[in-house]
């Protein structure tokens, strides 16, 4: 009898010992399809709620990361040179022609050019912009000072724009990172208001880095070519020089003046025949009564 109810307790042991570990397996399997659907939802509405502002916040955490400097350091210096001049020549013409010949041999370029002459004597004076390579910049303003040549004046500027620059590239390198972003999640997006949402976030960016190309490219241009302006003006008043014959032209003006004169005349007889013919009916008469009185008072005075 013992034995029975030994039996009969360890077999009931086994089988709860069973149905506790099958009760743990299912509630495991249900806690774990659940935490992986909560991960896929939560997944799902960080890319439905993306903002650029997200994603530019996280480049820009991205970019500042801790460094030594050493990007800044190793830059190449970035200088724009800007030089004015003012001077005085002898001649307005060749001091023009002097510039553009030193521009044509160190690879310059005439970007505005302007002359006006004042007063009787036609005082000569005028206005240049020029753009010559940095490395040519002194060279040239030196060039123009001359023994026949007056500087009145002479000053020079630089702008270091190096830190600018480099903070171009930083903002660049971020936008383009956005831009990378904004186009992945495009190919993703599978509602339409999400898809004109990354668009427009999208526009907004490219809009950006355009702007900061354009300002790397206007830095670049001014740093590798300086801008020189030069005002000219003549120191001098020209005298003419005595003209020859040939630039007088003498016979040709008296034979011209002749023939004005014998076609004016021609014009004054043709009008006195034009207007005696026209008036001949009232002229014949009255010169006929006129003869007639005077041949009759001259017989009376005879009488």
């Amino acid at each position: 009898m013992k034995k029975w109810v030994m039996l009969i307790s360890f077999i009931s042991f086994t089988l709860m010992i069973g149905l506790y570990a099958c009760s743990n397996d299912e509630s495991g399997e249900s806690s774990a399809n659940q935490t992986d659907f909560e991960m896929a939802e939560d997944s799902d509405h960080g890319k439905e709620g993306f903002t650029e502002t997200e994603t530019e916040e996280q480049a820009s955490v991205e970019r500042d990361e801790p460094d030594d400097g050493s990007d800044f350091e190793e830059s190449e210096q970035m200088i724009i040179y800007t030089g004015h001049l003012e001077v005085e020549v002898n001649d307005f013409q060749n001091m023009t022609d002097r510039i553009k010949q030193e521009l044509s041999k160190i690879d310059g370029y005439v970007v505005e050019s302007s002359e006006h002459a004042k007063g009787d004597d036609e005082q000569k004076s005028g206005y240049m912009v020029v753009r010559v390579p940095q490395q040519e910049f002194d060279s040239f303003m030196n060039s123009l000072e001359t023994e026949d040549t007056n500087i009145k004046s002479r000053n020079q500027q630089s702008e270091d724009v190096t830190e600018e620059y480099v903070d171009l590239e930083s903002r660049l390198k971020a936008k383009e990172a956005v831009e990378e972003r904004l186009l992945q999640f495009m190919e993703q997006a599978d509602k339409t208001e999400d898809l004109l949402k990354i668009s427009d976030d999208l526009s907004k960016v490219q809009e950006d880095i355009e702007q900061i190309k354009g300002r790397m490219n206007y830095i670049e241009n001014h740093v590798a070519y300086s801008t020189v302006h030069i005002s000219i003006e003549e120191r001098n008043i020209k005298v003419p020089d005595v003209q020859s014959q040939d630039d007088l032209n003498t016979l040709a003006k008296a034979q011209k003046l002749f023939m004005d004169t014998i076609n004016s005349l021609l014009k004054v007889g043709s009008s006195i025949v034009v207007l005696i013919v026209g008036l001949s009916p009232i002229l014949i008469p009255v010169s006929i009564v006129a003869i007639y009185l005077l041949l009759k008072r001259k017989r009376q005075k005879n009488d």
